[in-house]
């Protein structure tokens, strides 16, 4: 197992080890396992690969186990999914929130490989009160000083349980799963924020009513400065700069190539606009390079600066609903979902 600590990764926090993949790597459609980036709630467990069975529990009290193997031997589905850390970018938020201070490199796009959970749901007797499916990790801590230690639990509603494209994933990249990113099994929700892939996952239960708990209802609720609050869920359109870098020095009137990704959850890209006057004019950039539902989409504009000086690159993306990705992130409490136009500062000289 990769040792995220000698990966490569920019070290975020320590206890636990939280990581975000380095800007030089963001050029990449598919992100190297070594350097997808790492959040967890807890330390790593130790999981036993010969005695490991998913656990799981049906409406109707009936519990049946399933080894690794055994949940291999159902059909096989892959797709390509970006994940994102709800905090990516938090680092930029004035005033502060608190939290790991990501900047650019909690956002990471890997090919997963498992089985849809319906084709364990299937296995399982859910009455038609169900509504909800818990997932239960095997990392296990105290979430703050004042609490008792716990399982990380989340749950999703039972009809995006039942989606075909919801996995349990015990691939990455082709590889088995790194121990870091939740090895032997993990879930996969395409679209939605990283928080909600749960990974280890040991146990699934069906609910009756909906679950509310430390990592659902107390954690990960956008609660805004009027007082509103909603809970995160689905990734926002968001686009960002990966060439030229941040104080990256120029040469006037060559040929510069401004490269990026862009992606908004469950929803295609349809363009992305740049700047390089801080936003008074705005220029398509060509979506190029692969095109999948759950994925980022590279673009690129060649630009030639014709004077010297101090420039600020944006880019703004524009997903298939018509949402356009904000000037600025609406401020929130907890600092999730920030997903604002971020300026690449630049200087062109002669």
């Amino acid at each position: 197992m990769t040792d995220a600590n000698e990966s490569g990764l920019k070290t975020i926090g320590t206890d636990p080890y939280v990581g975000e993949t380095p800007q030089e790597a963001l050029g990449n459609w598919v992100t190297p396992n070594s350097l997808f980036y790492v959040r967890s709630q807890f330390d790593y467990p130790e999981i036993d690969e010969k005695s490991w069975k998913l656990q799981a529990s049906g409406s109707g009290g009936n519990e049946i186990a399933i080894s690794l193997d055994e949940l291999k031997q159902l059909p096989r589905h892959t797709l390509t999914v970006t994940l994102e850390c709800a905090g990516n970018n938090r680092g930029d938020l004035n005033p502060p929130a608190p939290g790991n201070q990501f900047s650019n490199g909690a956002v990471s796009n890997a090919v997963w490989s498992g089985t849809s959970l319906s084709s364990v749901l299937s296995k399982m007797e859910l009455n038609k009160d169900v509504v909800e499916i818990l997932f239960e990790g095997a990392d296990v801590g105290s979430p703050s000083a004042d609490k008792e230690p716990e399982p990380y639990l989340r749950s999703l509603p039972i009809e995006l349980a039942k989606h075909p494209d919801t996995l349990l994933a015990y691939e990455m990249n082709g590889e088995a799963l790194p121990l870091e990113h939740g090895y032997p099994v993990r879930l996969i929700i395409p679209g939605w924020y990283g928080m909600a892939h749960v990974k280890w996952v040991n146990k699934i239960t069906a609910l009756t009513e909906p679950y509310y708990g430390t990592f659902q209802g107390e954690k990960y609720v956008l609660r805004y400065q009027d007082g509103s609050e909603k809970p995160v869920q689905e990734i926002q359109v968001k686009s960002a700069i990966t060439a030229p870098s941040e104080d990256e020095s120029l040469t006037c009137c060559e040929d510069y190539n401004i490269e990026g990704h862009a992606w908004a959850g469950r929803n295609g890209i349809a363009k992305v606009e740049i700047s390089v006057d801080g936003g008074k004019v705005w220029t398509p950039a060509e979506l190029v390079g692969p095109s999948e539902q759950y994925a980022w989409r590279q673009w690129n504009l060649q630009w030639k600066p014709e004077s010297s000086g101090e420039y600020t690159l944006l880019s703004r993306a524009t997903d298939q609903k018509g949402n356009e990705q904000p000037t600025e992130t609406l401020w929130n409490e907890l600092g999730y979902a920030v997903n604002g136009q971020k300026g690449v500062h630049i200087t062109v000289s002669s």
